[in-house]
């Protein structure tokens, strides 16, 4: 064998350095959400792996089948036991890697609690979806939305409104659209009420869900749940309310100031938006010169240490099944029209009431965490004629 290359060597060496590479992208994608480099890295260092351990058991067979014999003393007489230990402890690993039992399953279980507190590396990579909200028939200001998601942005609901700069209702822009059919399905209760969660889970995966969540779905009621707690601020302003007083946006709109014609809710409605987007709108009549557009979103499950799930346990709508978690926030654009400026930033100017008990703006946004990083920005534009 040439000394200027050594096969052995070469395979052996490959094998330990292919191996370094894995178990360091294999640490990072269990504790950090991936991103598409260590998972490209990963998947190819892994082919790779696995072509030299091929060629590395090629080279080695020869020895490798006297590790499958039970007799290992040359006479034959003594017995081995690496064979079986090794069969049985292979067995017994995967045997509980498959029912999914500890300590894989708790192993599982801390990695995806790590990453879902982790910021979504979409922030990195994003697009736009461009969202045309204008009404026939409207004929005032005519805004354009841009809205940029956040790293913790992933299935929130959110409503934009406009209101008088006293604070009077005037119109919905943009409504989820299960906010405005009131179609939140009652379907995850906890598996176990003495689990306390204090940390963001919005972000766990599906299998993961299901351990901690069990389903309980009914047709008859799938349908009958109002969420007081999505957001209240925007449910309040509306004013309408169900026989139970609870706040709901199912019933028609009397427009204030403006045609005494009602218009239904699902008339602003649209899909959750999952993307950042650019949404196009206009208002039904001509806007005072100053007026205020105000955004509220709320995302279920963002549980932090303050707003853990056992912080209210004698409130029965945020320890129920609504999974409030932190509240909702609040945003602001006061727009001038008497000026020249046609872009306006929207501010973080407070939170809703946690179980949706009034629609108060609360300003003190402390205790708030990773809700504040559902929204990267969002910046109004106002389109001049």
């Amino acid at each position: 064998m040439s000394t200027f290359f050594n096969r052995r060597a070469f395979v052996s060496l490959s094998v330990f350095i292919f191996f370094i590479v894995i178990l360091v992208t294999s640490v990072l994608m269990f504790f950090k959400p991936h991103t598409p480099l260590v998972a490209l890295v990963h998947t190819g260092i892994g082919f790779l792996l696995l072509t030299i351990a091929i060629w590395h058991l090629k080279n080695n067979f020869s020895s490798l089948k006297t590790y499958f014999k039970l007799r290992q003393s040359k006479s034959g007489a003594a017995f081995g036991l690496a064979l079986p230990i090794a069969v049985l402890c292979g067995a017994t690993m995967l045997g509980l890697a498959i029912t999914q039992s500890a300590p894989f399953l708790t192993l599982y279980e801390w990695g995806n609690k790590l990453r879902a507190g982790e910021k979504s590396e979409e922030k990195i990579q994003f697009s736009y979806v461009r969202v045309n909200n204008t009404k026939a028939g409207a004929q005032g200001n005519k805004l354009v939305i841009d809205l940029r998601k956040g790293p913790y942005f992933r299935w929130p609901q959110y409503a934009f409104w406009l209101e008088t700069m006293e604070g009077e209702f005037i119109q919905p822009l943009y409504i989820t659209e299960k906010l405005a059919n009131n179609k939140f399905v009652v379907k995850q209760t906890l598996r176990d009420k003495r689990e306390v969660f204090n940390s963001d889970v919005s972000g766990y995966d599906d299998e993961t869900w299901g351990k901690l969540f069990a389903e309980e779905y009914s047709p008859e009621t799938a349908y009958q749940r109002v969420r007081p707690e999505s957001l209240p601020v925007f449910l309040h302003q509306l004013g309408s309310k169900t026989a139970d007083n609870i706040f709901s946006p199912t019933d028609e709109i009397a427009l204030k100031n403006t045609s005494p014609k009602q218009l239904p809710m699902d008339a602003f409605a649209g899909a959750t938006i999952v993307d950042s987007f650019l949404l196009s709108s206009q208002s039904a009549k001509s806007l005072p010169d100053k007026y205020r557009v105000r955004f509220e979103i709320n995302q279920a499950f963002d549980f932090n240490k303050h707003y853990s799930s056992d912080r209210f346990p004698d409130d029965p709508i945020y320890s129920g099944n609504g999974y409030s978690a932190q509240p909702s926030v609040i945003y602001e654009a006061i727009v001038d029209a008497q000026t020249s400026q046609q872009y306006y930033p929207m501010t973080l100017i407070g939170h809703g009431h946690h179980s949706g008990a009034d629609g108060k703006i609360y300003t003190n946004i402390d205790n708030l965490t990773t809700s504040k990083q559902i929204i990267d920005r969002i910046i109004i534009e106002v389109q001049k004629d």
